[in-house]
C-alpha cells in the first residue's frame, strides 16, 4: 500500500479561518483558535475550504468499493475497462497468509484467474469483458480528493476498530500524510469515539466495541441511576 498526498490547500488552517472570519466579522487567529471553535460548535461548513488530494496504490478493489461510499469526495480510479490487468498484483489478508493451507488455496485460485484472464485477452475478448473474472483482491490505483470536513468524517468512521483492516490502515496513512504538512489538523482526524475528546465514548454495541472507551449506553445508564 502506498498513500501519497499530491495536492493540498497551503496553510489549510488559515484558509478555513479566513472563511470563518467572514461569518463573524473577525480576523484569523493564526493559531487555530477559530477553527477549533467552529469544529466544537458544529459550524463545520467552513472546514470545506481546505482540500487534500491523495494518490493511493497497492490497495484492493474491495477497499475502493468501500471508499467510494464516501460520496462527498472526488475520485479518479484506474479503469479495468481500458487498462489490461495481465499478471495483476493482489492483496492477501493476513488471516489467509497465516494459514498455510488457506494461503495455498488463495494463491492457486488467483493464479488460475490470472491465467484465465490472459487467455481471454489472447482470444480477442476485450478487457471490458475479460475483467468480469477479476477478483476483489486485484490491486488498483485511485486518486481521492476530500475537503477537511469529509476527511474528518472519513477518519471518524474508518479509524474505528470496526472498520475493515485494509481501509483502516489506509486511513492511518492518510492521517500521517496530512499531519506531515499540517500538524495542527491531526487532533481532528480521529476515530468517532474520540471526536468529542476529552469526552470519549463508544457508540457501538458491547460485542463490537474495542473497549478503548466506555460505551455510550453505559454512560447514559449511569446518568439515569
Amino acid at each position: 500500500m502506498n498513500v501519497e498526498l499530491i495536492e493540498y490547500t497551503r496553510e489549510p488552517v488559515e484558509a478555513i479561518e479566513r472563511a470563518a472570519s467572514t461569518c463573524y466579522d473577525s480576523q484569523p487567529s493564526g493559531e487555530g483558535r477559530i477553527l477549533r471553535h467552529c469544529y466544537r460548535s458544529g459550524h463545520h461548513s467552513v472546514l470545506e475550504f481546505a482540500d487534500f488530494t491523495f494518490r493511493i496504490s497497492g490497495v484492493s478493489r474491495a477497499l475502493t468499493h468501500q471508499l467510494v461510499r464516501h460520496r462527498m469526495a472526488s475520485y479518479a480510479q484506474r479503469s479495468q475497462r481500458y487498462c489490461r490487468e495481465d499478471g495483476f498484483d493482489y492483496v492477501t489478508p493476513a488471516s489467509i497468509a497465516a494459514d498455510g493451507e488457506a494461503g495455498r488455496l488463495y494463491a492457486d485460485t488467483v493464479r488460475a484467474i490470472q491465467q484465465a484472464y490472459s487467455g481471454l485477452l489472447r482470444a480477442g475478448i476485450p478487457p471490458e469483458d475479460a475483467r468480469m473474472l477479476l477478483p476483489n483482491a486485484c490491486c488498483t490505483e485511485i486518486c481521492v480528493k476530500m475537503n477537511l470536513r469529509e476527511l474528518i468524517h472519513f477518519c471518524n468512521e474508518r479509524l474505528c476498530s470496526c472498520a475493515q483492516w485494509e481501509i483502516r490502515a489506509m486511513a492511518r496513512e492518510m492521517v500521517r500524510a496530512v499531519a506531515a504538512v499540517a500538524p495542527g489538523l491531526k487532533e481532528y482526524l480521529v476515530p468517532k469515539c474520540e471526536a468529542h475528546a476529552p469526552h470519549c465514548f463508544c457508540t457501538e454495541s458491547r460485542s463490537r466495541s474495542c473497549g478503548r472507551h466506555p460505551l455510550l449506553s453505559d454512560l447514559i445508564g449511569k446518568d439515569r441511576q
